[in-house]
């Protein structure tokens, strides 16, 4: 049962007491404070200490029907998912960057081993789920009630031992002096970007250790548009108005500083979130040299960047900042101990310092990942040492395909020792939390060299020759049963999700069509990446290929032809900014194909001995395999994905 013994009441600061009590006819439990006479029932699991209505109207009626589904033993995951059905869709797109884990790749900057945290934030917010991984009992305390209880089912879902509360219009924060071990202010400066009424000294008050304020720049030079993978750059003037006289009471990097070094608290450290605090790629240190900002051989030609950057620019104009104050200077962060006792355990590393965290990555998948260096000039020999890269998962889901990639990695090495994959070096639990650790491997991500098509022909050919290595049972007529598993089975499942009529009719016909064309058809099955985007390809300067990355979505045994596919088709979308409809209709047209592409796919299917039906069938079947690689590895689906971006 969920304990309320350490809350006193926001207006006068006295204890509560529980009671249970009959209204309608009905018991409830409730808190009360005898000197303001003032009773708080517990609604949903939530305590509700005057929590407002919702700061979104147009979502208050959704919400309150995901509520009642949620009353009535849906499960989270469906009840979330008819939610953001229901939702228009710039609502929907702000409720998913809210919910991401990856809100919370900063924490392993926090010192505390654990104990209890109380994270102030809208209750949707995921950061609470890693928070709670990592060891923390965590109170969410929000203004809206309605919030706070749909995120008190999230909880009970994702992050166990996650409390939610409700309270609005007091100044006083609901806990007692230094009640929690570490206090996180999620949504800027309280009383000012926000409905929380208190003060950045109430957060301090109730502050035991440490307090982390993430916040945006007053001299930010973009803001997230609120839908993924959009930002705003402002113009001159309205940055220039914007930094005169913001709206929402940010400051600046030194401003922040100043409010937070107060009440025993030492000057606090300063990371920036990049690109924007809602959405951010990268964990950026202000205070040291690393982990640093990766800048790629394509973001070089951007002349105004690199020469603010050299020019030491990126802490006073980057768009937002997580700072972290502590009583105690000096204290060491979870990575550095992370990283030390995961040095403990690799043989090759014993006795040798840990390494640094070079780049400190905040996936959309979220996961954090951390590509390391050794900490001593040995990093510039041919010795690899210290060369990792670091997986912590930010979700169960996430945690799921993390040990699915090291599994096929691993297994790598025994049947396809060709095919270049990074080497695993370690998985499991170090200092309570799960991580996965492999060789970093040198070079590039292919999408530093988009669109270099002579770097794209090399890639494409290097890649056609290693995927057709990964044939697991040789071409054979396709029966029935394996119609059903490899193509039957992903159209039901992404018609299941699709959530728009004609949509699981063309998937239907599709189907239909398919099954008439490739039944008693020679099909070999490989082993599938499922997800084989630039972006998971590390290459040399001139495209070769170094190495094969991110198998968590991959299946044992799959479809030939998609994979190679799927890699020309995103980075036709990578080069020329398409949707996917457009990347897929250039692919799926032999006509639109440019030679090295053509070539590329050729020769996978002269390795294959495809029968030129199947080439055809997958790249009709296209949008189906995306969706279907994406339905079964989020942890939610998002609203009508087939439709908007396949148009199918």
């Amino acid at each position: 049962m969920t304990s309320w013994d350490d809350l006193a009441c926001p207006r006068c600061g006295a204890p509560f007491s529980r009671r249970n009590s009959s209204v309608d006819s009905r018991e409830r439990d409730e808190l009360v404070c005898e000197p303001c006479a003032r009773r708080h029932p517990l609604i949903d699991g939530v305590a509700d200490l005057g929590g407002g209505a919702d700061a979104s109207p147009a979502a208050h009626e959704p919400l309150q029907r995901a509520l009642e589904r949620l009353r009535a033993g849906t499960p989270f995951k469906a009840a979330l998912e008819g939610l953001l059905l229901e939702l228009d869709e710039p609502s929907a797109e702000r409720v998913m960057l809210l919910l991401r884990e990856g809100r919370g790749a900063w924490h392993p900057e926090l010192a505390a081993r654990g104990g209890k945290l109380l994270l102030l934030a809208n209750a949707f917010s995921g950061a609470a789920v890693p928070l709670a991984a990592a060891g923390f009992a965590v109170t969410v305390l929000d203004v809206s009630l309605a919030r706070a209880a749909f995120g008190e089912h999230r909880n009970r879902a994702l992050a166990s031992g996650t409390r939610s509360l409700a309270c609005a219009g007091a100044p006083r924060l609901p806990f007692g002096d230094r009640s929690f071990d570490v206090v996180v202010q999620e949504g800027g400066l309280p009383g000012e970007a926000n409905a929380f009424s208190h003060d950045l000294a109430e957060c301090r008050r109730v502050a035991k250790d440490e307090l982390v304020l993430i916040a945006d720049n007053r001299l930010g030079y973009k803001r997230s548009a609120g839908r993924r993978g959009v930002f705003h750059v402002p113009s001159p003037a309205v940055w220039l108005r914007d930094a005169l006289a913001p709206r929402h009471g940010e400051r600046t990097l030194a401003g922040y500083r100043a409010l937070l070094a107060r009440d025993g608290f030492a000057k606090p450290r300063a990371f920036a979130l990049y690109p924007h605090s809602r959405e951010f790629a990268h964990v950026v240190a202000l205070d040291e040299p690393w982990p640093k900002l990766s800048i790629g051989p394509k973001e070089r030609r951007n002349r105004v960047k690199i020469v603010a950057d050299r020019a030491g620019l990126f802490p006073l104009f980057t768009p937002s900042y997580a700072l972290f104050a502590a009583r105690a200077a000096g204290a060491r962060p979870r990575v550095e101990r992370w990283l030390e006792a995961l040095a403990a355990r690799i043989p090759e590393h014993r006795g040798a310092p840990p390494p640094r965290v070079e780049q400190w990555v905040a996936t959309r998948g979220n996961t954090i990942v951390w590509l390391c260096s050794a900490s001593t000039d040995e990093r510039d020999r041919d010795d690899r040492r210290g060369h990792w890269c670091v997986h912590v998962p930010l979700s169960p889901q996430q945690r799921e395909q993390i040990e699915r990639h090291h599994a096929t990695i691993t297994a790598f090495a025994r049947r396809f020792p060709s095919v270049p994959v990074p080497e695993p070096l370690f998985q499991g639990e170090l200092e309570g939390v799960f991580l996965a650790c492999e060789r970093r491997l040198p070079g590039l991500t292919a999408p530093q060299l988009t669109g270099d098509h002579r770097a794209a022909a090399r890639l494409f050919s290097q890649t056609a020759e290693h995927l057709a290595r990964l044939v697991v049972s040789p071409a054979a007529p396709l029966e029935r049963a394996g119609f059903d598993a490899l193509i039957g089975a992903k159209c039901e499942l992404v018609s299941r999700f699709a959530a728009v009529e004609s949509t699981r009719r063309a998937i239907a016909e599709l189907a239909r069509e398919l099954e008439r064309e490739l039944l008693g058809v020679p099909l070999p099955r490989v082993y599938y990446h499922a997800d084989l985007r630039s972006k998971h390809v590390q290459v040399d300067s001139s495209g070769g290929v170094l190495g094969f990355l991110d198998w968590g979505s991959s299946e044992p045994e799959g479809l030939p032809y998609f994979d190679l596919l799927h890699l020309i088709a995103h980075e036709r979308k990578q080069e020329a900014g398409l949707g996917a409809a457009e990347a897929w209709r250039l692919v799926s047209e032999p006509a639109s194909l440019r030679p090295h592409e053509r070539e590329a796919l050729e020769l996978y299917a002269e390795r294959l001995s495809l029968a030129p039906e199947i080439p055809r069938a997958i790249a009709r079947l296209y949008p189906v395999l995306v969706g279907a690689m994406a339905e079964k590895n989020w942890d939610y689906s998002r609203p009508r994905w087939v439709h908007r971006q396949f148009g199918l």
